[in-house]
């Protein structure tokens, strides 16, 4: 995103609070076993377990698609971050890894959580800015993005049961 574009999209927001207020949603069809299908926007996205989990491995698994999704959350965040800031930016990497209890999700131990007990990000940015700017762009990135938001914070998860149309 270049700096024209943040500012118009940021200046819009300031003066409409409802310009920036978007609902994102998404479709998924089961196929059997781990393996589903999931349509987001224009976009099939397959997901399934790998075979040690009993899946079929025709996908990466949900957790491994929620660190997808961090990272590059993470990543736009930083980037528009160094838009805000008129800085160029030639590169960013992010290496992710997250552990996890597999007991949780099997229900064999109820004193453990499903989720991931910790996620770490390595995150390499090359742009024409000091290091220190470069750091700070990681961190304002990292603050501002709604993937860290949701999974640091306590996102209410409504579930609703419908019967018609499966």
């Amino acid at each position: 995103m270049n700096a024209k574009t943040f500012a118009a999209l940021a200046g819009a927001m300031r003066k409409d609070a409802a310009v920036g207020q978007k609902t994102v949603s998404g479709l998924l069809n089961w196929n059997g076993g781990a393996h589903s299908t999931m349509i987001v926007r224009n976009f099939v996205i397959p997901a399934d377990e790998p075979a040690a989990l009993g899946g079929t491995d025709r996908g990466a698994s949900p957790m491994e698609l929620v660190l997808a999704g961090l990272m590059s959350c993470v990543a736009v965040s930083i980037a528009y971050s160094a838009a805000e800031e008129g800085i160029d930016l030639h590169a960013i990497a992010i290496d992710v890894e997250g552990d996890i209890d597999l007991r949780g999700l099997f229900g064999v131990a109820d004193d453990v959580r499903p989720g991931f007990e910790e996620v770490r990000l390595i995150v390499r940015v090359d742009a024409d800015a000091s290091e220190e700017t470069i750091e700070d762009l990681v961190h304002r990135g990292y603050r501002r993005s709604p993937a860290v938001d949701s999974l640091t914070g306590r996102v209410p998860v409504r579930v609703c049961i419908g019967r018609e149309g499966v």
